[in-house]
């Protein structure tokens, strides 16, 4: 599993880089194997101006399956990175589970000599006690 950086329309410390790298090992590092490669993206929508505009991105490609996109934004880049790495964590866990449930879920199918066209037991003996 390989996380990759990129930033867009900003500069980041090396300090911060390194958080990131911790905070999303941390918060995924129970589904690694089933994991390909998760891509954080930061960028600052508002530029210099402030405000709530530090935006974290993070895609996660997982082998099959349809990436799982988060998409936060926060005041200031730690509160960005946390929120969408515990958001990341959760939705990568239900959609393995889902995914696990799927595959082991029992198939509702008749049988091949099915009863059906024909008279069953219960409506034999609704016929023989004159309900039927």
């Amino acid at each position: 599993m390989k996380i990759n950086l990129k930033v867009r329309h900003v500069s980041i410390k090396k300090g911060l880089e390194e958080y990131i790298r911790r905070r999303m090992t941390f918060a995924l590092a129970s589904r690694y194997d089933q994991t390909d490669q998760i891509d954080v993206t930061l960028s600052d929508i508002n530029g210099p101006r402030g405000g709530e505009d530090k935006r974290c991105q993070v895609r996660i490609l997982i082998a099959g399956q349809r990436d799982i996109l988060i998409d936060d934004v926060r005041q200031n880049w730690q509160e960005a990175i946390d929120s969408a790495a515990s958001r990341a964590s959760r939705t990568l866990t239900r959609r393995l589970a889902r995914i696990r449930s799927k595959s082991i879920r029992p198939r509702n199918r008749l049988p091949d000599e099915s009863p059906l066209g024909t008279e069953t037991e219960y409506d034999h003996y609704l016929s023989v006690a004159g309900e039927h």
